[in-house]
């Protein structure tokens, strides 16, 4: 009996451990961002990166369109993987988001501690028309991916998480830029309406990260929680467009970048933007109660 006993209670503990792993997969990693240097196949591999495994986004062969400058000696753009950005003091929350792409406005190599109040690049990557229909104006330096794709039956939204950061932020007065756009319409609108931009006027929509802080291991002077974005698509077609961009507006100083990740076909029932809840899959805060419930259960078992 007492083997029984000793063979459930490693058991139940393998599984809550296996569980708890679930909830913080980026414990021990590190942020790194892996630069692409030519643009050669580069729309086909962050269209990869962006995607959730098994997304459900058939994407349309050859659509794959990337603006940008990525050469060998200057990328604004690349991979990214083990952001988990904890604060080195204070109450502030500690950032993770899943591993995705890297767009900027500048130099997407930043270094991984705030150096500097005004951090910028020149990839002269001139305007994106999506981007330009937002600000009213001509962008500068905009970086873009863009593909096609089609869905199952019954799908009628898509969604992504990311995080956006600025060197804008907090002493600037102009608005560098992410939009999402899904068969022609932005999604990317903070909670309180305005555009994923530097919000001069609203700086709750960050969290500052001063320079010679080291609260948070990141060039930015600002920085967005991780948002999930619901995207509704145009029922009306057979085939969608995805616009992911970001672009310097008034300047081609001061750069932005955006991490984006886990792009996968969804429902909605009409709630779109920023804090549907539309899927079903478990967040890491229900992983964890599964876990603890899970303990309970042996406890009340061992008691019995």
């Amino acid at each position: 009996m007492a083997s029984i006993l000793a063979f459930r209670k490693a058991a139940t503990v393998t599984a809550c451990a296996a569980v708890l792993g679930m909830v913080s997969p980026m414990a021990s990693a590190a942020l790194t961002i892996n630069t692409i240097n030519t643009t050669v196949g580069i729309a086909t591999t962050l269209t990869a990166a962006v995607q959730a495994s098994g997304s459900g986004i058939n994407v349309v062969s050859g659509s794959e369109a990337y603006q940008g400058t990525n050469t060998a000696t200057f990328q604004q753009s690349g991979t990214y993987s083990g952001f988990n950005l904890a604060p080195s003091s204070g109450s502030t929350a500690t950032l993770t988001t899943a591993d995705g792409i890297f767009l900027t406005s500048g130099n997407a190599n930043i270094p991984l501690t705030n150096t500097s109040n005004s951090f910028s690049g020149g990839p002269g990557s001139g305007t994106n028309a999506l981007l330009d229909t937002l600000t009213g104006s001509s962008v500068n330096d905009a970086n873009a991916l863009t593909f096609d794709f089609t869905v199952a039956s019954g799908i009628n939204a898509v969604t992504a998480k990311f995080i956006f950061g600025t060197d804008e932020f907090p002493t600037q007065s102009v608005t560098d830029i992410f939009g999402f756009f899904v068969d022609g319409v932005n999604y990317a609108q903070f909670p309180s309406g305005e555009l994923i931009s530097n919000t001069p006027g609203n700086p709750t929509n960050f969290i500052l990260n001063p320079v010679g802080s080291g609260l948070y291991g990141i060039e930015y002077n600002g920085l967005t929680k991780e948002f999930t974005i619901t995207a509704a698509l145009n029922v009306s077609l057979s085939t969608h467009t995805i616009s992911i961009a970001i672009a310097d507006t008034s300047d081609t100083i001061y750069d932005s970048g955006v991490f984006v990740n886990s792009l996968a076909a969804t429902t909605t029932t009409g709630c779109t933007g920023i804090g549907c809840n539309n899927n079903n899959v478990p967040e890491p805060g229900s992983l964890a109660l599964v876990a603890l419930g899970m303990m309970g259960l042996y406890r009340a078992r061992r008691r019995a």
